[in-house]
């Protein structure tokens, strides 16, 4: 990153309603500072599935999932650049990976396989014990009893 280009604010998503909180959270933040917005997803085969399902394309199912959430959470901030990466491994080494030259890196506080009464899912855990940029955790208003 040069001194001419914007910040960047690197956003986790994975489809919950936490990610797409933290994904207007950011996309805020970004309008607010001058700043770019860099959303990442990833997915994994797990450990156990030594066969792919014909017909299964994770890549492809990711990519139109991120896509989709950066089109409707993205409606009210026209004028922030937002590019979109998809990367095949875990979520937090993805995120953090990818979060090297950010100013900010924004996470839901809880994903698609959050456990009932969690106050932290384990890739925010990850991002805060790890990251090497101030992290953001941004929680579901819902869960919270807050509209």
């Amino acid at each position: 990153m040069s001194a001419a280009d914007p910040p960047v604010i690197v956003v986790g998503v994975d489809g919950s309603d936490s990610s797409r909180g933290a994904m207007r959270w950011a996309a805020h933040q970004a309008k607010l500072t001058g700043s770019q917005l860099r959303a990442v997803a990833s997915w994994r085969w797990p450990n156990y599935i030594t066969r792919i399902p014909p017909g299964v394309d994770l890549q492809a199912e990711t990519e139109r999932m991120l896509g989709e959430v950066v089109t409707s959470e993205l409606t009210g901030y026209p004028t922030v650049p937002v590019s979109q990466v998809v990367i095949d491994g875990p979520a937090g080494p993805a995120l953090l990976a990818h979060a090297g030259d950010a100013s900010l890196l924004v996470v839901g506080a809880q994903g698609r396989a959050a456990y009932p009464g969690m106050l932290i899912g384990s890739v925010a855990e990850y991002c805060v014990r790890f990251g090497h940029c101030p992290v953001v955790v941004v929680r579901d208003p819902a869960k919270l009893g807050v509209s």
